[in-house]
């Protein structure tokens, strides 16, 4: 939150989200709508928290971080939690000798007026100006440590498909899902929020060859192709990235973008070419907190056609809060 917000214009007629994840016991002073650094917030209609709000899950945290969402103006404030939010996850925080009464009260503490706390499943919202959209939103990520998935809060093995129905799941995956976990078909769904990535977008580690994607997810992502998809989880994989869905690209406008012939490819998913500055250009935009999507940046997105995917991870590779909110317009 210390670094300007950089902005994507989706839509002409607009309602703007506010979108961040990891801030792990991020504080955040406030004074006259400025944040510590003397900058204003955006005006902005929707926050969207994508989980981790904290580092070493405790009751105090959790409120530190209510109190930090609560603190940015919006008509709307949306949250599910992450890995480190262990509190939330009753599962590991009992088996990890939690008591009951610590769980409940941070239930009650992320039942705050103030935030919307989303448990995994669809959810619907209108707001005041009559716009309506749906979100599907998840708490859950692969496990990087193969079968020792209970080291964290809602982690499953990678090996497990809880976004999809049985009949999509491959012969080599275990279908987990239920109704509630898995995500509609398209057009249903306009806002995907899970905690971690798809699969070889924005997620590469620090080692720069590790992509600790979910697959299961981006097959359902492939599926419900919403308007706009936001995680984080993965710091070094923060940024942004337009995707198009391969039958709703013609060979004519993949040849304006630069792209190679896609018929090989095994899912619908086709990334557009983000170009980047180079040099010390480069270095500064980045410590703006500015990434190019494409020539087509202001163009708007077409759903069905197009998925915006955004890692908004606050905390970079390194621990530090270097990365900015990405604001978001979406026509809905």
């Amino acid at each position: 939150l210390n670094s300007p917000t950089p902005s994507i214009m989706a839509e002409t007629k607009s309602v703007r989200f506010l979108i961040l994840s990891d801030t792990h016991d991020l504080t955040l002073e406030t004074e006259s709508n400025k944040t510590s650094l003397g900058q204003p917030f955006p005006e902005i209609e929707v926050l969207l928290h994508c989980g981790d709000l904290t580092e070493i899950c405790s009751l105090e945290g959790l409120r530190r971080a209510v109190d930090l969402i609560s603190a940015i103006p919006a008509e709307l404030r949306i949250c599910i939690a992450g890995n480190h939010d262990t509190i939330l996850d009753r599962n590991f925080h009992f088996a990890n000798a939690g008591s009951l009464s610590d769980h409940e009260e941070a239930l009650k503490i992320m039942a705050d007026g103030a935030i919307r706390y989303l448990a995994e499943g669809s959810h619907s919202f209108t707001l005041a100006s009559g716009a309506t959209f749906n979100v599907f939103a998840s708490p859950y990520t692969p496990s990087q440590y193969g079968p020792q998935y209970g080291l964290h809060a809602f982690q499953h093995s990678s090996g497990e498909d809880r976004y999809n129905p049985s009949t999509v799941t491959p012969t080599y995956a275990k279908n987990t899902s239920n109704p509630t976990s898995t995500i509609p078909d398209f057009p249903a769904i306009d806002i995907v929020m899970t905690h971690g990535p798809p699969k070889y977008i924005l997620d590469s580690t620090t080692d720069g060859r590790t992509s600790a994607g979910c697959e299961h997810l981006r097959r359902a992502i492939c599926r419900a192709r919403p308007r706009l998809h936001c995680f984080g989880h993965i710091h070094s994989g923060y940024g942004a990235q337009r995707v198009a869905w391969k039958d709703s690209v013609s060979s004519t406008e993949l040849e304006e973008l630069g792209i190679d012939d896609q018929s090989s490819q095994d899912d619908d998913m086709i990334l557009i070419p983000r170009p980047e500055p180079e040099g010390l250009m480069k270095n500064s935009d980045r410590r703006r907190g500015y990434v190019k999507l494409s020539h087509s940046t202001r163009e708007a997105l077409v759903h069905g056609k197009q998925t915006l995917m955004v890692n908004a991870a606050i905390i970079d590779s390194e621990s530090q809060t270097h990365n900015a909110p990405w604001l978001v317009e979406l026509d809905l």
